[in-house]
């Protein structure tokens, strides 16, 4: 090993990074890395292009350099020559340090009245100095398919088997749920911007997957027993829940927080139990344990994200002029394709009603970021195939259908339309959406979105901050009201943890100042 030419595989996720550290030689993963939260900003797409464009790409792309070489330190490399990197356009844009204008604008009338050019996103391999890395390291950036449709989508269609199957649908699901359609030889495309709930965030007892986090629910007699992430990310029973009369049976392990895939799990504990009619939670709330709940809040929150989901696959279909109960596979990419009940999924809408069979990936990005550490050369053949997919892509930000259909998902889920309004106001889109379910298979390919994690699993939070100083009264407002505990006051100075700030999306520290000091754009790197 002291002498083994080495590589490392990263994904860049809105919401955190994967890593791997590879032997080139051997053709094997030594050690992998989580990194929760991404550096930047933010808990979204939008909030990410936001910091970006206010703060320049210059700012962006060095707090992610920061994070990957605080990877680079942590997985202890001998002889690392070449690094991969795989992502959506955004990430892998700020990473290269490239425009991002033509991500943040919809259409191209606005793009020519702003004079801004589409960035080449084309797979390419430059020297880490380029980048700001080691001069001594290649990088291997892939290539988007379009603009908005980046290697992440590329990597979810070649690595999950979509491309050798027909009549099947393709979701990498995250805060930006990328996903696509084949239809013979044609493939439809988009993005929906699904937000941060299924992340774990934005909800009052949410957390992202990690050590205590709950991540399912299981019917017994007795009630539901909850699943709880343990160190290695492995679901461990914990207590007994009886969602009719919100008492806990105490058992195993308690959780501390509520992840993306356990939302998904109490929402159809909830419906299955008749707790939940969406937008009401009979009781207001679902106790799971000491100051642990799920709320109405957290229902509209999370409802917010699976109607997005559901508005995109519907608008894809639509777009492809076939049936809801035409779909025969649904392949479902990323960390939380690869936890979540793919039965849960299918009841609260997050799969096509009438899918077949339901193939679990895994971390396709990072599948794809592996391959070229190993096979540079693959690049090639990469630009080669993003190149000939006949993509037909549909900007869901300019799609009548889609926002017609996406008025629909926030009346069932925020203003409690009965479902059964729901499926008859999608006629009038030309969408019939048949009642009932039907029996699926299922396939999980591997245990965990990350296939093989070597020797070890390390996880972390980025440790990069900013600070700034003002002449205040020091009244701590701004500190004590910050819902991630992303602030603090250091020597005078104020210090933000950007990995857990929430960005443009919340500003609550400059809005509760009461002195009107407090700017978020004062800070700078420390």
């Amino acid at each position: 090993m002291d002498n083994a030419i080495t590589g490392l595989a990263l994904d860049i996720g809105t919401s955190g990074i994967r890593g791997q550290l590879l032997d080139i030689a051997e053709g094997k993963v030594l050690r992998s890395y989580i990194m929760s939260r991404n550096p930047i900003p933010g808990s979204n797409i939008m909030d990410h292009l936001t910091f970006a464009i206010e703060h320049g790409v210059g700012k962006a792309k060095e707090l992610l350099l920061r994070a990957v070489n605080d990877i680079i330190v942590s997985v202890k490399p001998e002889n690392l020559r070449r690094i991969s990197v795989c992502g959506n356009p955004v990430q892998l844009s700020l990473f290269e340090g490239i425009e991002i204008k033509d991500l943040a604008y919809a259409g191209e009338n606005k793009l020519r009245s702003e004079n801004i050019r589409r960035a080449d996103r084309t797979g390419r391999i430059i020297s880490g100095d380029a980048i700001g890395l080691s001069q001594n390291i290649e990088v291997m950036i892939p290539p988007a398919v379009r603009h908005e449709i980046g290697a992440d989508a590329l990597a979810m269609m070649l690595k999950s088997g979509f491309l050798d199957d027909d009549m099947c649908m393709v979701t990498d699901y995250g805060t930006n749920a990328e996903m696509a359609l084949k239809v013979g030889d044609s493939i439809y495309t988009g993005s929906a911007a699904a937000g941060p709930a299924l992340e774990g965030q934005h909800t009052a007892c949410g957390m992202l997957a990690g050590p205590g986090a709950l991540s399912d629910l299981i019917r017994t007699g007795s009630g539901w027993i909850m699943k709880v992430l343990d160190e290695d990310l492995n679901a461990q029973d914990g207590p007994i829940l009886n969602i009719r009369s919100n008492i806990v049976k105490k058992q195993g392990t308690a959780p501390a927080g509520i992840t993306g895939t356990g939302m998904i799990a109490l929402i159809h504990a909830g419906m299955q139990d008749d707790r939940i009619d969406p937008p009401k939670i009979k009781g207001n709330t679902i106790d799971i344990g000491r100051n642990l709940y799920f709320g109405e809040n957290d229902l509209k929150e999370a409802g917010k994200a699976i109607g997005a989901i559901r508005a995109g696959h519907l608008t894809l279909m639509k777009e492809a002029d076939i049936n809801i109960k035409d779909i025969s596979t649904m392949y479902m990419a990323g960390a939380a394709g690869t936890y979540v009940d793919p039965v849960k999924a299918k009841s609260v809408g997050m799969v096509p009603a009438h899918s077949k069979r339901i193939v679990q990936a895994g971390n396709t990005s990072l599948e794809l970021a592996k391959d070229l550490v190993f096979m540079p050369e693959k690049m090639d053949e990469l630009n080669g195939i993003a190149k000939e997919i006949s993509a037909k892509h549909v900007m869901f930000s300019a799609s009548p259908v889609f926002s017609r259909i996406y008025v629909l998902e926030l009346a069932y889920w925020t203003e409690g339309m009965p479902l059964h309004m729901y499926k008859a106001k999608l006629s009038s889109v030309g969408i019939e959406y048949p009642d009932g379910v039907c029996e699926t298979e299922t396939e999980r390919k591997h245990a965990k979105d990350i296939s093989d994690t070597g020797d070890s699993l390390k996880f972390s939070e980025p440790k990069t901050v900013y600070g700034a100083s003002w002449d205040c009264r020091r009244c701590m407002i701004c500190v004590r009201s910050c819902p991630e505990k992303a602030l603090s006051l250091s020597n005078g100075r104020f210090i933000m943890n950007t990995g857990r700030c929430l960005g443009s999306a919340c500003c609550v520290c400059e809005t509760r100042c009461k002195d009107r000091i407090f700017r978020r754009s004062d800070f700078i790197l420390l």
